[in-house]
């Protein structure tokens, strides 16, 4: 039995956090211009389940907290929100919503307020940004590519952050106008201070295979086996072409011949796989890879479409008909290269 194995190419994301256990003051700063990630997804987890986890830099950044008994007001107000993100090169659009750092929808011109004594999990972002994120609903199929937002993100930032102290001794960093008051009188959250965001994000290539496994059934003797014909299908990204490759298996003989290896013992049954029922051999080099502008069903529709490639597995007739009894197997890789 021959086991199809797929591949599907995987990203490893490692997070890092360093607990600053000891600082003098903190520092506030806004973000006013400059283009803002909102991270990568693949194309098929886009279309298959979207995304509430593409974090983003909101516009205001807090480091180095060493207060106690402070409280910390922190307020937004977003004045102006993308909807439609344009990838320049296709003229496909993306639409998104958002989330705040607490998870709630963030509505325009709503003002929220999200301070707090705490503010370790606030700033958790790089360089103690705090981070909003795109709402993406499932069911976009767009193809790879950045998409930008065709409008600036604005957001307005009214704060009193505590940098060294303790209770009403901390020093504060503060946006334009605010107040704090004494004992609840004067207390005024000012005019706030703008940060406009260009923010865009990157859709990766990516692809879904589905296969079977072979089964040549039982033979009396290893040079009478029925060949098999079966299939494997392919579902990639739309607009991206792609070429589908098979590897020589675990036990490859003289001359990459595949071959299945029984159970107990050294003894190996040789097979080759071919493109649809022809005898063109489907491997991993040049024109031994298989285009999916050639594929046997929905050849050329890179439209995020399955495509099928059929192909036959064939016990040779070269095997010694001696080989002994028993069970015969091996694993072939699958490889889709854009």
């Amino acid at each position: 039995m021959i086991t199809l194995k797929k591949i599907i190419p995987a990203s490893l994301l490692f997070f890092g956090l360093i607990l600053i256990t000891a600082q003098s003051q903190a520092a506030c700063v806004i973000t006013s211009s400059g283009k803002v990630t909102m991270g990568t997804i693949s194309s098929m987890t886009l279309a298959e389940q979207g995304t509430q986890s593409n974090q983003f830099r909101a516009g205001l950044a807090c480091t180095a907290f060493a207060t106690f008994a402070t409280t910390n007001y922190i307020k937004y107000r977003v004045d102006q929100m993308p909807v439609s993100y344009k990838n320049a090169g296709t003229g496909e659009v993306l639409t998104v919503d958002y989330l705040d750092n607490a998870n709630a929808a963030i509505n325009l011109g709503k003002e929220v307020d999200i301070g707090g004594f705490s503010l370790i999990n606030l700033f958790s972002g790089p360089d103690g940004a705090l981070l909003f994120k795109a709402k993406i609903n499932a069911g976009q199929n767009v193809s790879p590519g950045r998409y930008e937002a065709e409008t600036p993100f604005k957001v307005k930032w009214y704060y009193s952050v505590a940098g060294f102290g303790i209770g009403a001794l901390a020093t504060h960093y503060e946006s334009p106008g605010f107040s704090r008051g004494f004992l609840g009188i004067g207390f005024n959250w000012g005019t706030g201070i703008d940060a406009t965001l260009n923010l865009y994000i990157d859709v990766s290539a990516d692809c879904r295979i589905s296969t079977n496994a072979v089964n040549f059934g039982t033979s009396p003797f290893a040079d009478v086996f029925t060949p098999v014909q079966t299939s494997l299908g392919v579902r990639c990204s739309a607009l991206t072409p792609y070429h589908v490759s098979l590897d020589n298996g675990l036990y490859p003989q003289t001359g990459n011949q595949r071959a299945m290896k029984s159970e107990t013992g050294n003894n190996y049954l040789s097979y080759e796989i071919y493109k649809n029922a022809t005898t063109e051999r489907w491997g991993s080099i040049g024109n031994e890879r298989w285009s999916s502008l050639e594929a046997t069903t929905n050849p050329g529709q890179h439209n995020t479409n399955q495509q099928g490639f059929a192909f036959t597995a064939k016990v040779l007739d070269t095997n010694s008909p001696s080989l002994p009894a028993g069970n015969y197997s091996d694993t072939i890789k699958v490889n889709v290269e854009f």
